[in-house]
Order: structure tokens, then C-alpha cells, then sequence
């Protein structure tokens, strides 16, 4: 068997009795708390993130599965800067403003294949089930600003060390171990790149926007990581770079790259209040900033370019018998003809308008389930009037076939008390040139995000 079913240690975890369980429950809040599962909550207040006390465990066989799935997508998501210099139609799927294409240039022709990136291939995967690996669909990129880096290797420390008996019960002879740590996976592709430029890593900024004070609250935690790696490592905003006699400059201390939280957007607006990026220019065109801008034709958008038979051509047969069975049907709203699910032709918003209850709605380069709205979950109003907020084209939305969630069941202390909860469940997998780790979400919302209150499922594998 090439998975691992989860009822062995459901019914170690039940074997706890209700006191222990509440035992470990209270362990997993309390951990949570002091090993940064922090998500910032409005001006700067922090709330920490509920992590699900039953992990999933994924088995060697899924773990290079997928690794072979994200480096496939990797690959053909590096295929679309060089299909949107040379082809209109591309450049039609993947809007880009004019002040945004020449940041995009200043990576130049050398850039035209990203150097690094660590991306996260978020998806509606599980993998107690015999049919793991026929029935999930990649649900859209993140190769900027990626969330969970931090957030993933916490919780599965957590849940070890709060459930490592357990673990022993329920899969005797065999070690629960974590999933690849995305941290690590960052710090390859930082290695690698420093010596593809020739010189050694000896400090990196990881640059982030000040000016927001809510969402995720990774960055000050991977810092530490890696100086405890031997790694300088800064937190700094990029309007706080600077170049010196000897490179790149962080809050006063020397860095050799930038990894960025930031999307090109922010730095679009620091630059309309009349903050000039230079250092921040200099190393793009140096090839320092991790992701590159060329990461930014990540849309959600190009699930179109993969599941449109007009653009097949471009792409391997592997990659399209993947697109087929694995990626949901997507298309950028607008007014146009397109293809549907089956294949016939239709008009593109007539379609979106009659089967409002099988789409989704997305803004096309938001994060964090902002502006998402499914279309079942809402009246006919709502649905359209974000249709004509997608139409007017000041925000870019895509629609979606919508994906099957699948839900799960684990404990849960609510007020203090213990209650067996269902939540819906999706996956994020990391993924870089080397590994693939991974993080789960759940929530009762049906957009599965932290940004909306939802939680986080750790992730380990048995050792082969």
C-alpha cells in the first residue's frame, strides 16, 4: 500500500481517553504560543494560530510523488516569460501595467529563466485514501511572498513532541519524521544562487512592507533561523536598502541577496510617495532578489495558458496530460470567447453568469483568500456584482471551476472544552529546485485560509 491510512492513529490518539487528550490539546495552545505560530491580526496585535492536534503523514511514495508533480509545474511555470515576450495571446492572459513591465525589465535577457525561487503549489490534496493520487487538483502558484515557511516547520516540532508516543502506537517499527523544511529548502536556492554569481553567502535581508500591520508573522523567526545556520540574516523594508562600496546595505549591516515578501505592486506604490528604490533596482539587475520579478507572471491567470487547448503547444505531453487530470479549468474574465471544461467554445460571461453554482470567483494576484467568493456560497446578486467588478478590469479576477474540498475530522478544545470537529482541509506544498515540503490548512469557511481564520495541519512522513 502506497499510502497510510489514518484510522491506526485516530484510535491511539482516542486511546488517550478524554483527560489526556486534553492534556495534549493544552500542550499544542501553549506551544503554539511560544514557538511563533503568530499571525498579526490588525495593527500589530498578535493572535496565535490554531494548529489541528492530528497531523497528516504522508508515506516515501507520496513525498516523491509529489515532488515530481511541483517540480513539473515549476517547469512549466518558468516557460511563461519567454511565451509573453513572444506571444500576444499570452500576453492577453496575463495582464500586465506598463510601471510593471519596466520593473519587469530591469531583470533583463540574461534573467530569462528565474535563477531560484522557494514557491508554494497550493492544492486540495489529502492522503489517507487509496485514490490520493488520482483525485487532487493544484488549485494556483505563490512563488512571491510565500506563506508557511516558518509557520510549517513549528507546527510539525509541535505536534512531535506533543504526540510522539502516539506515533510509536499507532506505526510501530517505523519514524515519524517532519516533511523537508521549507526554511532549508530557501536557504539551497540562497546558497546556490550566491555561488552561481561567484562569491560565498555570508548575509541575506529579508525584505518586507512595514507599512502593513496585519497577516502572517514569519519573517523575524526565519532570521533567527538562519544566524542560528551561521547565515546574517536582517528583517528590513526595502525603502531601508542601500548600496555601499562593498554591495547591498540592510539597516547598516552587508547583504549579498533580498528574499521578498513583497509583491511588485508595493513596490509600485513606495515608489508613487516618493520613495526612489535605488538599491532595490541595483540588485535586481544584479540577480540578487529571490524570488525574481520574472516569478511575477505567477498569476492565477495562467492556469488558463495550461488548460486551454490553443496554448498546448508549448508545454510537454507530460505537462499536458498533468494539466488534464490534475488543474482545474480557469479563465481571466473578460469579455471573450473561450473555451469551457468540455472543450465548446461559449461566451465567457454568459457561461460565468449560468453556472454560478459550479465557479469561483478570484481576484487575479491577491493573497490570502481576499476578494474570493464561491459561487454556491452566495446570492445571485452578489455573484454578479463581482462579475462586474471583474469586467470593469481595475481588478484583474479569474474564474474557476470549483475544486471538491474534503473534510476531516479531528479534536478541537472550544472554551475550554473538548468537541470532534469537522473542518474543510487543503494542502500547500513548498517546493524549490531540490525538495518539496508541506502545510496544511483547514477551516470552516470555504475559502481555507489563515487570513480568515482559519488553522494549520501539520505535515510529517514515515522514513522510508
Amino acid at each position: 500500500m502506497d499510502y497510510l491510512s489514518r484510522e491506526p492513529l485516530h484510535r491511539a490518539v482516542k486511546r488517550l481517553g478524554r483527560q489526556g487528550l486534553l492534556r495534549r490539546l493544552h500542550a499544542v495552545q501553549a506551544l503554539s504560543a511560544v514557538r511563533g505560530l503568530r499571525f498579526l491580526a490588525g495593527h500589530n496585535r498578535p493572535q496565535t494560530i490554531e494548529l489541528a492536534l492530528v497531523p497528516w503523514i504522508l508515506s516515501p511514495a507520496q513525498v516523491r510523488f509529489f515532488h515530481g508533480v511541483a517540480r513539473l509545474m515549476v517547469e512549466a511555470l518558468a516557460r511563461l516569460p519567454a511565451l509573453y515576450a513572444r506571444d500576444p495571446a499570452i500576453r492577453r492572459i496575463l495582464p500586465v501595467t506598463p510601471a510593471q513591465a519596466s520593473w519587469i525589465h530591469l531583470a533583463g535577457s540574461r534573467h530569462s529563466r528565474p535563477l531560484a525561487l522557494l514557491g508554494r503549489l497550493d492544492s486540495n490534496a489529502t492522503f489517507s485514501h487509496a485514490a490520493w493520487r488520482e483525485t487532487f487538483q493544484m488549485l494556483e502558484p505563490n512563488t512571491v511572498g510565500v506563506g508557511g515557511i516558518h509557520y510549517a516547520p513549528a507546527a510539525a516540532s509541535i505536534v512531535l513532541d506533543v504526540l510522539g508516543d502516539v506515533f510509536e502506537r499507532a506505526f510501530p517499527g517505523r519514524r515519524v519524521v517532519p516533511m523537508p523544511d521549507p526554511r532549508d529548502l530557501l536557504l539551497d536556492e540562497l546558497v546556490s544562487v550566491s555561488r552561481r554569481l561567484g562569491h560565498r553567502l555570508r548575509g541575506v535581508a529579508l525584505i518586507e512592507n512595514t507599512d502593513f500591520t496585519t497577516g502572517t508573522d514569519e519573517f523575524a523567526s526565519l532570521a533567527k533561523h538562519f544566524t542560528g545556520r551561521g547565515l546574517k540574516a536582517v528583517v528590513a523594508d526595502p525603502r531601508a536598502l542601500r548600496v555601499g562600496r562593498g554591495g547591498l546595505v540592510a539597516n547598516g549591516q552587508p547583504v549579498d541577496l533580498l528574499y521578498r515578501d513583497c509583491e511588485l505592486n508595493e513596490f509600485l506604490g513606495m515608489e508613487r510617495h516618493g520613495k526612489r528604490l535605488v538599491a532595490l533596482r541595483w540588485a535586481i539587475r544584479q540577480g540578487r532578489l529571490i524570488s525574481g520579478l520574472l516569478w511575477e507572471f505567477d498569476q492565477k491567470s495562467c492556469w488558463e495558458i495550461f488548460t486551454d487547448p490553443a496554448h498546448a503547444r508549448h508545454f510537454t505531453a507530460g505537462q499536458r496530460g498533468f494539466f488534464r487530470r490534475h488543474l482545474p479549468w480557469t479563465r481571466l474574465v473578460r469579455q471573450t470567447q473561450a473555451s469551457n471544461p468540455s472543450g465548446a467554445r461559449v461566451e465567457l460571461t454568459s457561461y460565468i453568469r449560468r453556472h454560478k453554482d459550479h465557479l469561483v470567483l478570484k481576484p487575479n494576484t491577491l493573497y490570502g483568500g481576499q476578494g474570493v467568493v464561491v459561487g454556491d456560497t452566495v446570492s445571485h446578486a452578489v455573484w454578479e456584482h463581482t462579475l462586474t467588478k471583474a469586467l470593469r478590469g481595475r481588478t484583474w479576477y479569474v474564474v474557476q471551476e470549483r475544486a471538491r474540498i474534503a473534510t476531516e475530522q479531528f479534536p478541537r478544545l472550544e472554551r475550554g472544552r473538548l468537541h470532534e470537529v469537522e473542518r474543510r482541509v487543503v494542502s500547500g506544498f513548498f517546493v524549490n529546485s531540490t525538495g518539496v515540503g508541506l502545510i496544511g490548512r483547514f477551516s470552516e469557511d470555504p475559502v481555507v485560509n489563515v487570513s480568515r481564520g482559519g488553522g494549520l495541519l501539520s505535515a510529517l512522513m514515515v522514513q522510508p
